[in-house]
């Protein structure tokens, strides 16, 4: 008899178009946050379905979808660029997470959700020490559960976007951590329930910055260790033969050039802004 789910049929993929999407979008996502799509890495929409066995249609729709939010960017006649991690763009997830996560102050808790809280933070105590591998990734579960749980219960459009901003934050250290010996601290999770169960928004700040603190400690450590741009510079200047007067001519004129630029740039201004005045 004919079975129509039967697994021996050459596709027996039989999800609408709409799931297969979605299924692509979850997919290509979490290999954007768990960096196996490198930061900074290009590939084409055929590669990508490819590899992680998804469909043409899905995956355009998918990478679509992570373009919409940043995650990806298209390339004309390259592919697609996974979004770089970069001082500027650590900056700028700190600064929005120092901003937004002061509204986990506004939660309103059950008594449940209470006695939750303490026991993610009494589990989490004992990890705090720990550096192994697997007690690493147990910790930040917890704590990436503990901080859902109180976002639950605030304003879901800000919800929303410290969503957005710990997926951003939980992809940049394990970026950074792959690229250094330094490892991120535990955050104070203890504080951190006291100062919601509280509703002490001064606490909360305090804790916050500290936890912030760490992760800009970490991007340091990671750009201090990081030997490719030094590498590019010493193929440039120290090149084998390179006197160091040369050297330093090299850099005096990449100097004058920067000037130059900035100059011309400050002509241009000024011919523009004469320009409005006369036809004003």
């Amino acid at each position: 008899m004919y079975d129509p789910d039967s697994p021996f049929l050459k596709s027996s993929d039989k999800s609408p178009p709409s799931q297969k999407s979605d299924q692509a979008e979850v997919r290509l996502r979490e290999a954007v946050l768990w960096c196996e799509l490198a930061p900074g890495a290009t590939a084409t929409e055929v590669e990508l379905a490819e590899r992680f066995g998804l469909g043409r249609a899905a995956t355009r729709a998918a990478l679509a979808k992570l373009s919409a939010v940043g995650f990806v960017h298209a390339i004309p006649r390259l592919g697609w660029r996974v979004l770089p991690v970069s001082g500027a763009h650590i900056g700028q997830i700190v600064g929005a997470l120092e901003f937004a996560e002061e509204a986990l102050a506004d939660c309103a808790l059950e008594v449940d959700e209470v006695a939750r809280l303490k026991e993610l933070a009494g589990i989490l105590q004992p990890l705090a020490g720990r550096s192994e591998a697997a007690a690493r990734l147990s910790r930040s579960g917890y704590e990436r559960e503990l901080r859902e749980l109180v976002a639950s219960k605030i304003n879901p459009y800000i919800a929303t976007h410290l969503h957005f901003l710990w997926d951003c934050a939980d992809r940049i250290v394990r970026f950074l951590e792959g690229r250094c010996d330094a490892k991120l601290p535990a955050r104070d999770s203890q504080g951190l329930v006291a100062a919601v169960i509280a509703g002490d928004r001064d606490a909360l700040r305090q804790v916050i910055r500290s936890d912030l603190l760490a992760l800009r400690e970490l991007a340091m450590s990671a750009f201090l260790q990081d030997k490719s741009e030094m590498s590019l510079r010493q193929s440039v200047d120290t090149a084998p033969g390179r006197s160091e007067a040369a050297m330093k001519t090299s850099i005096s004129m990449s100097s004058e050039k920067i000037d130059i630029d900035i100059r011309n740039e400050g002509e241009r201004s000024e011919k523009l802004d004469n320009q409005g005045e006369k036809q004003k």
